[in-house]
């Protein structure tokens, strides 16, 4: 009887730890904006999947981009010059082409995180076109990690 009571005690035990564990530690669906790299992520993930069916974000969908790009960004890259010798592709991935698989792997490692602002390398790996590498610098703004520059060496 009394490893019953034991075992009963330690259930319960087990349970409040597992529950406050729950509450303690941060979910990324709740809080995907305090780590820059996720948020890197998150963008690649939902740009590529909006450019592959043929979404075009920067023009349809500001309001989304204002989540994950700086507004200064957007200004930038509304007046770079489009075509030969401007913009000529795609600004967030440096092709003409997109790659499908782009959106699913994104990797991303940390230059510099601060709290204000982080550099990250970024390589979307690709089977149909290959990788992308870049660099890209995020800005903590309005309670979120937004892209404000992106660089590609190539």
């Amino acid at each position: 009887m009394a490893a019953l009571q034991r075992f009963s005690k330690m259930k319960y035990v087990c349970v409040a730890v597992l529950v406050a564990l729950t509450f303690i530690t941060p979910s990324r669906a709740v809080w995907p904006e305090k780590n820059p790299a996720e948020a890197v992520r998150d963008f690649y993930a939902w740009y590529v999947h909006e450019v592959v069916n043929g979404g075009r974000p920067l023009e349809k969908e500001r309001e989304q981009m204002r989540k994950f790009v700086t507004e200064g960004l957007l200004s930038r890259i509304n007046k770079m010059p489009k075509g030969p010798g401007g913009l000529d592709g795609d600004f967030f991935l440096n092709a003409q082409e997109v790659d499908p698989e782009w959106g699913k792997n994104v990797a991303v490692s940390n230059y510099y995180v601060g709290k204000t602002m982080s550099k990250l390398g970024v390589i979307l790996t690709g089977r149909k076109l290959g990788d992308r590498q870049f660099e890209v610098k995020v800005l903590f703004q309005e309670g979120a990690w937004k892209i404000d520059e992106v660089k590609f060496s190539d």
